[in-house]
């Protein structure tokens, strides 16, 4: 048998995770400049929009390059079962999203191709939520039941990265964090095939970022929110198992099914955040809307950077608090309560807890955020307040990252 090109090791997942991150970097000056050659922009629109100039949102190309590429020459390929069906699931949606940045398709298009993607790794390459280790008191599920089970996470994770999609480095950001916190789990326990699998895909958007971060030279439009969301469910589906091995149970117990919620915390946190909000003002929630938590944050005047930084923090304290409880041996059904009470201690909640604090404190926080930054705050308002973007009209878009009304918001159906 020949022996591969690289050997396995530590230092190996180093070099692929450090050529993930140079495709990335160097593929997108080239995407820019056929973006500018073939006029493939996202135009700014004074009535929709927030960014000034003309952008390019094909940076989820660079992203599915850098994986793929760096992740198909590394030695742990071919240790993951089924990987060829998750490589045919990804380019299904890399084409799909890349169709949709370049002349916008339908939702029910794109979530045909989301299922047909799930399905591929379902049942070809095994991927299946078949055991709870707990939560709700449930343990092994049967087959019948783990397949919509699957379907329907998958779905969501997608979905909840695209809707987070609205600020410079936000999605790619939170995403990158995400995988390197699964990639250390699955090194710990010897998983090096997702070891690798995480790394490649944070190698990819860390090279991403250097354009994306704020200001932002480039987007990376649905092709690399559909991709990332896909990425990050496949790598949720692994992790859940770990609770089945003995290294990750001795230290976190049956946690793993818990965890991913931590580390996924604030987009399905948003997620929800918007259901919620719509459902009680009888709004459909497949509406576009300027509801969710990175705009309440540009009305009360922070910046894209200083948006996507806090949120990073938030989303990383909200790890280690989870994770630190979990090393308690906590009964998995507490840990989700105490992921559900931190998110709403930790995450904007749209002025209720300043509302709690100004009950027990009497403190005038409306007069506070005036004499800071200048701005009247109405959490009932959709509008933004400091002259950051316009309407809130109901018309899908799909090819602006700085849109607030981005077709995410239709959550593909």
């Amino acid at each position: 048998m020949e022996q591969p090109l690289l050997p396995d090791g530590g230092m190996t997942l180093g070099v692929i995770f450090i050529l993930s991150c140079l495709i990335s970097y160097f593929a997108i000056p080239i995407i820019k400049r056929v973006a500018e050659k073939q006029h493939l922009f996202d135009h700014p629109d004074d009535d929709r929009k927030l960014h000034s100039e003309a952008i390019p949102t094909l940076g989820g190309i660079a992203i599915f390059s850098a994986f793929i590429i760096s992740y198909s020459v590394s030695p742990w390929a071919d240790g993951l079962s089924g990987y060829s069906y998750l490589a045919a699931a990804l380019t299904i949606l890399f084409f799909v999203g890349l169709k949709d940045d370049l002349v916008v398709l339908s939702a029910r298009k794109k979530l045909a191709a989301q299922l047909t993607a799930v399905g591929l790794i379902i049942f070809g390459s095994d991927m299946l939520i078949d055991n709870f280790y707990g939560v709700f008191g449930l343990a092994e599920i049967p087959y019948w039941v783990a397949v919509p089970i699957t379907f329907f996470t998958v779905i969501v994770v997608i979905n909840a990265i695209n809707l987070i999609d609205g600020i410079d480095g936000l999605a790619g950001g939170i995403s990158a964090i995400a995988s390197a916190i699964f990639g250390a789990a699955f090194f710990y326990v010897g998983a090096l095939p997702m070891a690798m699998f995480s790394f490649c895909l944070s190698g990819a958007l860390l090279g991403f970022l250097y354009y994306n971060f704020s200001p932002a030279s480039i987007f990376m439009g649905d092709t690399g929110s559909m991709l990332l969301g896909f990425l990050l469910s496949v790598q949720t589906i692994e992790f859940i198992a770990l609770s089945g091995d003995p290294l990750f149970a001795s230290v976190f117990g049956n946690a793993s099914a818990i965890l991913p919620v931590a580390i996924l915390g604030f987009p399905l946190f948003d997620t929800l955040r918007v259901v919620f909000k719509r459902l009680r003002r009888s709004k459909s929630i497949f509406e576009p809307g300027q509801e969710h938590v990175h705009h309440e944050l540009l009305r009360m005047g922070l910046s894209h950077r200083n948006t996507s930084l806090l949120l990073y923090g938030e989303s990383l304290l909200l790890v280690a608090i989870i994770g630190t409880l979990a090393l308690l041996d906590l009964n998995v059904n507490i840990l989700l309560g105490a992921v559900i009470l931190t998110s709403l201690i930790v995450f904007p909640t749209n002025g209720l807890k300043r509302r709690i604090a100004s009950k027990l404190f009497g403190y005038d926080w409306q007069a506070y955020r005036k004499r800071k930054w200048g701005i009247e705050f109405n959490p009932e308002m959709l509008e933004p307040l400091n002259g950051n973007d316009s309407d809130d009209s109901l018309e899908i878009v799909t090819n602006g990252e700085e849109e607030y009304e981005e077709e995410a918001d239709s959550v593909a159906v």
